[in-house]
């Protein structure tokens, strides 16, 4: 249980920060996938992540499934706010309330794989690792303590 909880709350790194970031594309087209620079964000926070975790060759395939659930819930996501940018000036305040439903189930299905991949690999990590990892996901966005 304590590595869900940390999971989730270290794996939101690369996931909560979506909505905020897909929403400030003011521009992007009805049903369209991240811009470059919400990629390029999700991809310098898997950087750093990897370079804090200290990936070892033997964890690398590990990590590429959780960088991979990463990248694809960053495109989901996208998609899902361009979706819903697309139709809110002709939404009820019900078809609303029910978009927003929808993108907050598939945030919580996105946030269960990054919880699975991650599961996975901190599961093979030695313990000084996973002390790293326990530090990095407690404190996201922010570099551990050394």
């Amino acid at each position: 249980m304590r590595l869900t909880s940390m999971a989730l709350a270290v794996l939101s790194l690369a996931v909560l920060a979506l909505p905020a970031a897909v929403s400030a594309q003011p521009n992007a087209a009805p049903g369209s996938v991240p811009g470059p620079d919400v990629s390029a964000r999700v991809e310098q926070r898997l950087g750093r992540m990897h370079d804090a975790l200290g990936i070892t060759p033997a964890e690398e395939a590990l990590w590429g499934q959780y960088a991979q659930a990463t990248r694809a819930n960053a495109d989901g996501m996208g998609r899902a706010f361009a979706q819903r940018r697309a139709a809110i000036a002709s939404m009820s305040a019900t078809d609303n309330l029910q978009s927003m439903a929808a993108v907050a189930a598939q945030h919580a299905q996105n946030m269960q794989r990054l919880a699975t991949t991650f599961g996975q690999l901190y599961a093979a990590m030695p313990p000084n690792q996973r002390k790293v990892a326990d530090e990095v996901l407690r404190t996201p966005g922010e570099r551990p303590k050394q």
